[in-house]
């Protein structure tokens, strides 16, 4: 017995063990649960994918932020400038 719903086989397996009726009751439930599943599985990637897009959004701060302090650094210490002596 199928304990899930994959292919149009699975459903007209349903139906031959059942009847149409207990057996597209059967189909629509499992289907319904599968369905749930999927949703509860898309909404943890979402979140996943958020918490990667914020951590990216994180590094890019930093880096940037690394990178103006890499220029000041620079300009204070520059061979050329004329303020160190």
């Amino acid at each position: 017995m199928v304990n899930y719903v994959q292919r149009a086989r699975d459903v007209r397996f349903l139906i031959k063990e059942n009847g149409v009726e207990r057996g597209l009751i059967k189909a629509v439930e499992r289907l319904s649960e599968d369905n749930e599943m999927m949703r509860q599985e898309l909404a943890e990637f979402a979140r996943t994918i958020n918490t990667m897009s914020n951590i990216v959004a994180d590094i890019a701060t930093v880096g940037a932020k690394l990178k103006n302090d890499f220029e000041q650094v620079r300009k204070r210490f520059h061979p050329d400038n004329e303020d160190i002596q």
